[in-house]
């Protein structure tokens, strides 16, 4: 499970959720995300090597990891 700090302050996502949570918030979101969004998907080399990446990338800032 992820748990919000910093900006992100109050916020989980369990494991399950991780990738279609951070999909969602790119797609909303500010013009670094979707493009990195977008390079991440032009350059992955199959649908899981996109969303390892992704929700690597993705949680690597205000998010802490924690073992469910």
């Amino acid at each position: 499970m992820y748990t919000g700090i910093m900006q992100e302050t109050g916020k989980t996502v369990h494991d399950e959720d991780a990738f279609m949570y951070a999909c969602d918030r790119c797609r909303l979101g500010d013009i670094e995300e979707k493009s990195t969004f977008l390079e991440y998907a032009k350059h992955a080399e199959d649908m899981e090597d996109f969303a390892e990446t992704l929700v690597e990338w993705f949680y690597s800032g205000d998010w802490m990891y924690k073992e469910e």
